[in-house]
């Protein structure tokens, strides 16, 4: 139904089975008639959104998703609040939902992928993607602009086990007691990075360690529990656990073993840059710390260790993962 206004625009009433759903109002009269067509298919084909529906941003629709889906981790939901504050919200938070175009969303994924990482980009379209994929069945807009967006596969990260001189030297090449240890402790006992950094005097046991937490890198760091079979009982050289014993007598009782000099948890990306980077430039070692879990599977084997023990001296469900 369309109404000419007295100050002439037109206005248009829409109606379904006798009951008002939306209206808006057009300064042309050709303008009016199209939408009009335009709104009655789209009710008979049952993919009508109501004009209102779109109006809410997307940084409003995503506290609407986040308070309504499933509970999660405190860390996992650390996690997804840091990507849509880092990255979702910067472009997108203050458009409307209905006003974000596929070409829209590759283009931001695919910059993403290659300024940050594969892993961020995938994890911040999977946000998205679920938020609109809960406006799709909630009527609030007529299409997911996620759907058929592909980005580049995160590349396995390349074994590059050291041997038992490079560890040592490498070690020896970090500044610091700290850093020289946690080395040591990462390369031998094939912890993740999160599980190194969230040691403390508690973890400590005759003989190794007993790993029940990991550190979450989140806006703010969070030590949660471990999933019950990453939880485990790590075996040390008696060398490196003797410097371990005598470092964490120095230690408060909750206090983290790998510490920042504020006290806080040490951050991957900082300790690389300052640390673990250096130390490996100086010896021509192209390395990430994620090869120290390497190494310590590579070494474990070649003292006579089944692959079954290397995986829960790793924490890993399933043994291929070593090989």
């Amino acid at each position: 139904m369309i109404e000419k206004r007295e100050n002439g625009t037109y206005r248009v009433r829409v109606y379904h089975r006798s009951r008002y759903v939306g209206s808006r109002t057009f300064r042309r009269l050709t303008d009016a008639r199209a939408w009009e067509r335009q709104q009655s298919d789209a009710l008979a084909s049952g993919t009508w959104i109501s004009p209102a529906a779109g109006s809410i941003t997307v940084r409003e629709w995503l506290d609407v998703w986040m308070t309504a889906r499933r509970q999660t981790k405190r860390t996992s939901t650390l996690r997804i609040e840091g990507l849509i504050k880092n990255h979702v919200v910067p472009n997108f938070g203050r458009r409307p939902l209905t006003s974000v175009a596929p070409s829209e969303v590759a283009e931001w994924a695919q910059t993403l992928a290659a300024q940050r990482s594969p892993s961020t980009a995938r994890q911040a379209l999977g946000v998205v993607r679920q938020a609109y994929s809960m406006a799709v069945r909630d009527g609030r807009v007529a299409r997911n602009p996620t759907v058929g967006i592909k980005l580049p596969r995160t590349q396995r990260n390349e074994p590059r086990p050291l041997t038992h001189t490079q560890v040592w030297k490498l070690a020896e090449a970090s500044e610091t007691a700290r850093d020289r240890l946690l080395i040591l402790v990462m390369a031998y006992g094939g912890l993740r990075w999160g599980e190194a950094t969230a040691l403390t005097l508690q973890s400590l046991r005759p003989g190794g360690l007993r790993l029940t937490h990991a550190m979450a890198e989140t806006n703010k760091p969070v030590r949660s529990s471990l999933k019950d079979w990453e939880a485990r009982d790590v075996p040390l050289p008696a060398t490196v656990n003797r410097e371990l014993t005598a470092w964490a007598a120095t230690k408060g009782g909750s206090e983290l073993l790998f510490a920042s000099s504020t006290g806080t948890a040490l951050r991957n990306s900082n300790w690389r840059r300052r640390v673990f980077d250096p130390a490996c430039s100086s010896l021509g070692l192209e390395i990430t710390p994620h090869n120290l879990r390497d190494t310590a599977a590579s070494l474990a084997i070649a003292a006579g260790a089944s692959v079954v023990a290397v995986a829960r001296l790793l924490g890993q469900v399933k043994s291929r993962v070593v090989v």
